[in-house]
């Protein structure tokens, strides 16, 4: 038998055949991903249950193709791996950093992301931080080296204090993702965009901008206002985990007469990924601008055709995380927290000390959200 890893899954049979049926099984992953269960993929014919040890030619077979794989994705055969204006050392290393165009770019490389094509996580700090500090709030490089299946890119912005500029910065980092595309030989199926604050920003705009290169993406702390706002959304819905704190002192979670809070950037992308039927600036908020649900704690402008799941937390407490699906089976989740403008597991606030919202890990979540989540 076959273990992924990254997806959680195993596989009998002939692993390249498209016949296979689905058995339920609890998931590997069910500490930080709370729908608690993953498809156990049996070949057709069931013909798991008739390798035996004595059937040495198909074992041989099964071992060929592990060390093969299907495609020239999951194989080492023909792999290009080749340095770029900016890209200077290809090596394995847990934190190479290049300095391109005047931005700092750290970066996880593994063993195995040079043997075999890997995903690309780009995850982007905020104002006044640095690649360091943000892997210390997501943890995503060094949850990555341990998972596996993944390179990690952090810029970083080199101003005193630091701040990124969309005029500027964005274009150096997107190019700076094309060159890390080629170098790298990276799975095209999985890239994926993540941030903090001014990060966050960068994804939204990403998302807007690059869709169809970004497979899915998180911005926390952040509103949107580029193309959900001035426009009908991305040309491809891209798969969103959208990350909020209700205390949150920089950027408002409650609507309060202008399109920049959380709760309109949530109605923005439910509207134009037709999950909700009313868009931000036509929804009557709460006397407090909150979004009204209904006993479910689902939305109440969602259509009747939406799928909804409260995946951990709830109304009441310290967090509440759902998860809505459209006609297309695109998933928007959101994690509300309690905590403010932090990630809620590791709030590291400089302006008031607060105690985890969550306590799982939230980069964990992240990082699970993108393996599910490729780019079909």
């Amino acid at each position: 038998m076959i273990r992924s890893r990254a997806a959680g899954t195993t596989t009998a049979g002939n692993i390249c055949s498209p016949v296979l049926r689905q058995v339920t099984i609890p998931a590997l992953d069910t500490a930080f991903r709370p729908e608690g269960g993953k498809p156990l993929y049996v070949g057709h014919g069931a013909i798991a249950q008739r390798i035996r040890l004595c059937q040495i030619p198909i074992l041989i077979l099964l071992c060929s193709l592990l060390s093969t794989g299907c495609s020239d994705n999951s194989s080492s055969a023909g792999r290009d791996v080749h340095t770029t204006r900016c890209i200077t050392d290809v090596s394995a290393f847990s934190r190479h950093e290049f300095d391109c165009d005047g931005v700092a770019f750290k970066v996880l490389l593994t063993q195995e992301c040079i043997e075999r094509a890997c995903g690309l996580i780009f995850d982007v700090h905020g104002w006044l931080s640095n690649p360091d500090l943000q892997e210390g709030r997501s943890n995503l490089a060094r949850l990555a080296e341990e998972r596996g299946g993944y390179i990690v890119v952090q810029p970083g912005e080199l101003s005193t204090p630091s701040s990124w500029s969309p005029g500027i910065h964005y274009d150096i980092v997107f190019d700076f993702m094309q060159q890390a595309m080629t170098a790298y030989a990276v799975d095209r199926n999985r890239i994926h965009f993540t941030g903090f604050s001014q990060g966050g920003q960068m994804t939204w705009k990403f998302i807007c901008d690059h869709p169809e290169i970004i497979a899915s993406a998180a911005p926390i702390s952040a509103p949107e206002f580029y193309c959900f706002l001035n426009g009908s959304g991305p040309t491809r819905n891209v798969p969103i985990f959208y990350i909020s704190g209700t205390t949150d002192l920089q950027v408002p979670y409650y609507h309060a007469g202008n399109p920049f809070s959380i709760v309109d950037s949530l109605l923005r992308v439910l509207y134009d990924y037709g999950i909700a039927s009313v868009d931000s600036k036509d929804y009557k908020y709460t006397e407090t601008g909150d979004i009204s649900v209904d006993e479910t704690g689902k939305l109440d402008v969602a259509v009747a055709e939406a799928g909804f799941q409260i995946l951990s937390g709830s109304q009441q407490g310290s967090y509440i995380w759902t998860r809505y699906t459209g006609a297309d089976q695109i998933p928007f989740e959101h994690l509300r927290h309690a905590n403010g403008h932090v990630y809620p597991d590791n709030p590291d606030s400089l302006i008031i000390s607060e105690v985890p919202a969550v306590w799982f890990s939230v980069g964990e979540a992240i990082l699970q959200f993108f393996i599910d989540n490729p780019k079909s």
